[in-house]
């Protein structure tokens, strides 16, 4: 390890303070957990990745179903799932879609979601001073010095219990395939390539090489004209994702009913987000349909039109950087 500043050691001591409590929430909100009644329970078990293929894109995913206790165990573990091992790589997190649905007293009810609150709040305190013990360099080995195979994305990432209201109707599983574009200017891009000179040069290149390579690439792209248009475009994991869908009313479904007659528009009231862990209901006042994660193809997702919007070069400014200049229209 080498050596790190005073604000470094601070932040990192911050971290480990947070991180030991976030474990005791943790385990008080399992143990809360366990005195509920399980009325439901499904979680979806996916292959993890291993080192060296954290950025390989799979062509096809076969989730494994597990219902009843199995999935409540499968929910409890994924909760504290935040480290790899020597198999798995510690630079892509484990996803565990799914969802548990509890009964128990008011009382106890109100405890799992101070007890989810708690954790969330802790997670968001450390993802905040993360960015406080310095480069990437050092925000890993500072990181794993103290918690080694520690995934951070896994320890950061938000819990999310779902009380009895608004009253849900259904929960359905999917992949969320789609390319990150964002809008970069030329300053960006240069400073983003300035700054790989204090990264450490890739398995296989001599930190001289390295640095001259970041010098050719760092001028090359001064070259550019000002005026150029860049978007970052990077194809995201394949993950899986959650659609939470709550229960119309009459009253609702015939106004939505006299929508559609007349603009031909349904406006259904669903939730998309990340399912990257499962999520917790408390007290359904109606029972909630609990649907499968089908089996991902990647075939599937090439056959599908894609997005109309500004066209780039395939070709990237430079081999460092996932950024391309905009085609002009002719």
């Amino acid at each position: 390890m080498s050596q790190y500043n005073a604000a470094q050691l601070a932040a990192i001591d911050e971290i480990n303070e947070r991180i030991e409590a976030l474990e005791g929430v943790c385990a008080d909100l399992k143990s809360d957990l366990r005195q509920c009644d399980i009325a439901q329970a499904k979680a979806f078990g996916l292959p993890r990745p291993k080192k060296g293929e954290e950025s390989v894109s799979p062509e096809r995913i076969e989730p494994e179903l597990f219902s009843g206790d199995q999935a409540f165990e499968r929910t409890l573990f994924a909760l504290t799932d935040w480290y790899g091992d020597g198999e798995y790589s510690t630079k892509a997190v484990a996803r565990t879609p799914g969802a548990v649905v509890v009964h128990c007293e008011e009382e106890h009810a109100a405890m799992v979601q101070r007890r989810v609150a708690q954790a969330n709040a802790l997670k968001e305190q450390i993802k905040e001073r993360i960015p406080a013990l310095g480069n990437r360099n050092d925000r890993f080995e500072l990181l794993h010095a103290h918690h080694p195979m520690l995934v951070t994305l896994q320890l950061t990432r938000q819990y999310t219990v779902l009380p009895p209201e608004p009253v849900l109707q259904s929960l359905s599983f999917t992949w969320g395939v789609k390319t990150q574009i964002l809008k970069v200017t030329l300053a960006e891009a240069l400073d983003r390539i300035k700054a790989l000179m204090n990264e450490s040069a890739p398995d296989g290149m001599e930190r001289a090489q390295w640095e001259w390579n970041v010098s050719k690439e760092l001028n090359r792209v001064k070259s550019l004209p000002p005026t150029i248009e860049l978007r970052q475009r990077r194809e995201l994991m394949v993950r899986p994702m959650v659609n939470i869908r709550r229960h119309l009313s009459q009253a609702e479904r015939d106004a939505r009913r006299e929508k559609w007659e007349k603009e031909k528009k349904f406006d259904q009231p669903v939730t998309l987000r990340e399912a990257h862990t499962p999520l917790m209901l408390l007290n359904p006042t109606m029972p909630v349909k609990i649907g499968t994660l089908a089996v991902y193809d990647a075939q599937q997702k090439k056959s599908r039109a894609k997005r109309a919007g500004r066209k780039t070069s395939d070709e990237p400014i430079s081999w460092l950087l996932p950024i391309y200049p905009v085609l002009r229209k002719t």
